[in-house]
């Protein structure tokens, strides 16, 4: 194959979301026409299923959220009619177990190799680790540990991200000789009775969201004979997650009408707040259902260390960074990359940024760890980085799809109205 058009680093949920995008927006026949190359790091279909969104808990959205980014007369339209897909629909604005959603993301892989025999310039490298990413006079180089370097005009960096540990929570912890696990390890399908220490009897759960909560849930579930405290150590408030202003005031929640609202749903801590079964939890524990379960608001660092201290295990969620292979200029100096609050700064348009918040031209980012700036979605009080595969397929996909066409037609001379339907 001649010189690809363009090349994604990674294989899982963040890549397929990008490819449904360009999909529903008509922009995938060029891509694979151009020439598109993958590089996945795992070699089989299989490893790829038990990453991403396996995990063993319910999404803390709508189960409609993981299809209406599908186009019903596109390439992945087949997915729609999957049993995985049949089951997601069928609870409508209720959760879905996000194993269920990773089957979906299964599916529409599946869909999508399928069709890569029928394209002889789309290619997908298994078992093929990106080392690094080098700018070239014309795009992006990946180099690899085994075989040669892949150069293309436009570059997608959608590997996943790896689980985060604060320096102070290790250090502490180490200090103490407390074990400490990332919710990560928890949260996939396990049996805790294994995963914790035998003796562990006070157990402490760092942090204020969906994923906090839901570890809660799972110790609450899997320690029904366990004579166990658990205690929530939360830096920031815990907000609940309302569907309008009028339904949080009713609720009896304290929020800022301007700051706290999402402008684009209309949805009071859209990201901060809690959803479905987190915020019934929150509220049982609030009304004393759950005696075992302590909520401890420590703002203050001290008495965070106190209370970790004297912990028999910490689990912490505290979130994630992305995978980001070495970056680096044409003359070999290193690119460092950005921070939108703890994720990695991507701009508007989909383009990573440097530390100096000037955009890297044909390098782009999608998925978990990655905090595109935009200035519709979500609350404005909301620090983090907004993440969901609906946000995926959506803004932040055609954010990557809009910024690769007017990059497709810029070479072909064409003018930037084109219509994509």
């Amino acid at each position: 194959m001649s010189r690809p058009f363009c090349q994604i680093v990674g294989f899982g949920p963040a890549c397929i979301s990008l490819l449904v995008s360009a999909d529903r927006r008509g922009l995938l026949p060029d891509l694979l026409a151009r020439g598109l190359v993958i590089h996945e790091r795992r070699a089989g279909d299989e490893e790829l299923l038990l990453a991403g969104a396996n995990y063993d808990i319910p999404s803390n959205s709508d189960a409609s959220d993981f299809l209406d980014g599908i186009s019903a007369d596109g390439l992945f339209a087949p997915v729609l009619d999957s049993a995985p897909a049949r089951l997601i629909r069928a609870r409508g604005t209720q959760s879905v177990p996000l194993q269920l959603v990773a089957l979906l993301t299964a599916e529409l892989r599946r869909t999508f190799l399928d069709a890569a025999g029928r394209h002889p310039n789309l290619h997908i490298h298994r078992g093929h680790a990106t080392r690094e990413i080098t700018q070239s006079s014309s795009g992006w180089e990946a180099h690899f540990d085994n075989g040669p370097c892949v150069e293309s005009r436009i570059a997608v960096l959608a590997a996943g991200s790896t689980p985060h540990l604060a320096p102070d929570l290790r250090r502490i912890t180490g200090e103490a000789g407390v074990p400490l696990l990332h919710s990560e390890e928890t949260l996939r399908p396990v049996d805790l009775q294994n995963l914790l220490p035998e003796n562990a009897r006070r157990i402490v759960v760092v942090g204020a969201s969906h994923s906090a909560f839901s570890v809660l849930h799972k110790l609450i579930e899997a320690l029904p004979e366990r004579d166990t405290a658990l205690t929530l150590l939360h830096r920031t408030p815990i907000r609940r997650m309302h569907r309008s202003a009028a339904l949080a005031e009713a609720a009896g929640e304290t929020f800022d009408p301007v700051a706290d609202i999402c402008p684009s749903s209309g949805r009071v801590f859209r990201f901060q707040g809690l959803y479905t079964r987190s915020k019934a939890l929150y509220e049982q524990i609030l009304a004393g259902r759950h005696p075992a379960v302590t909520l401890r608001h420590c703002p203050d660092p001290a008495e965070a260390e106190a209370v970790l201290r004297g912990a028999d295990v910490v689990i912490a969620a505290t979130g994630y960074r992305p995978n980001i292979p070495l970056l680096a200029t044409a003359a070999g100096r290193p690119i460092r990359i950005g921070r939108n609050g703890s994720a990695a700064l991507v701009d508007a348009s989909g383009h990573l940024c440097d530390t100096q918040k000037r955009a890297l031209p044909g390098l782009l980012g999608i998925g978990l760890g990655f905090g595109r700036i935009r200035s519709d979605i979500g609350e404005p009080s909301y620090r983090g980085a907004a993440v969901g595969i609906n946000i995926f397929q959506g803004p932040d996909g055609d954010a990557l799809c809009d910024s690769i066409l007017s990059t497709l037609q810029q070479q072909a001379g064409e003018p930037l109205g084109k219509e994509y339907s």
